[in-house]
């Protein structure tokens, strides 16, 4: 009888053991979201108005951290070379955090992130201050062949930067790039006439169009954007330009398959969540949410087209 009761308590507790020891379901902490660029800039913005929405259907506090630094190449960094657990996400934006691969300066590969959903896509803007006599895309390739222009760019390798160099082939221009550490900064700089000329992305001057104090004079999409209907696109403008930005999230490859599977089912519910849709639409953000299969394919793509141009438009020499 004693032999018995110890064999039962000896179970007991294993099994008690066993119990405490199992792993928590996740989250249990809060998550981090990683933004590699400034408070305050494109990236910034529409991240933080998706988080309270990912931490409602993630069941988890999500943090935001700005690693900014290297027109991005910082954030990027640190997302790819953190642990793969689901507790460390990030912004991912092609092509900023895709370009240093091709350039040779990153540390990480292609394959370093996994894809989890895609938020926003943009077109880019070729941008004056108000002081400028430039009203046309035509006028400013006219400056551009009679006298060197200095241009502002949100950084090396930015959607910015390839747009402005797809431009200068389609006109037959030679441009000067002065980058800077993200959309806010280089934003900031053209307000105040320290760069009178810049491509910018639409999503962050489009107010500033509607205000005056910047002058957009024409855009990158396949047709005009809601943003600025008034505005002609780069091809309306006689200039065969086309390019978009992708701005969503992922987390460092090697994520264990339960937990990459609700991180996706979380950013999916998030981008449907009609209370976000309505915010999202009072903020003008411009929507392309894609599914993880989709953004992946995109990133695929959006990544041979960029080491085809850096063949013949390298664009840090």
């Amino acid at each position: 009888m004693r032999l018995k009761t110890s064999l039962f308590g000896m179970l007991a507790a294993a099994g008690m053991l066993a119990a405490g020891g199992a792993a928590a379901e996740y989250p249990e902490r809060p998550v981090t979201l990683v933004i590699g660029y400034p408070a305050g800039g494109g990236t910034d913005i529409q991240s933080r108005a998706l988080v309270p929405y990912l931490e409602k259907y993630l069941g988890t506090s999500v943090v935001v951290e700005n690693r900014e630094g290297a027109g991005g190449l910082i954030g990027a960094t640190y997302i790819a070379n953190a642990k793969p657990d689901g507790y460390t996400i990030g912004a991912l934006n092609f092509p900023s955090m895709y370009s240093p691969i091709v350039q040779g300066n990153a540390s990480y590969k292609e394959d370093a992130f996994t894809p989890l959903a895609n938020q926003i896509g943009g077109n880019l803007a070729l941008t004056v201050n108000k002081v400028s006599p430039i009203k046309t895309a035509r006028e400013f390739v006219e400056a551009a062949k009679a006298n060197p222009v200095v241009v502002g760019v949100t950084g090396i390798g930015h959607p910015s930067q390839i747009t402005a160099l797809l431009f200068e082939e389609a006109a037959g221009v030679k441009l000067n790039f002065v980058p800077f550490n993200g959309g806010g900064p280089a934003r900031l700089a053209m307000l105040g006439n320290h760069v009178t000329l810049g491509f910018m992305n639409l999503n962050e001057v489009f107010a500033d169009n509607r205000s005056g104090a910047l002058r957009v004079l024409a855009t990158s999409g396949a047709e005009r954007s809601p943003l600025s209907p008034d505005v002609p696109t780069f091809r309306e403008a006689g200039y065969n330009v086309q390019f978009s930005l992708l701005a969503g999230f992922g987390a460092p490859k090697g994520l264990p398959a339960d937990v990459e599977a609700k991180l996706v089912d979380a950013f999916q519910k998030a981008l449907k969540d009609p209370d976000y849709l309505a915010d999202a639409k009072k903020r003008e953000l411009t929507m392309l949410p894609l599914t993880q299969a989709e953004f992946a394919e995109a990133l695929k793509k959006g990544n041979a087209n960029l080491a085809e141009l850096w063949k013949s438009k390298p664009w840090t020499k």
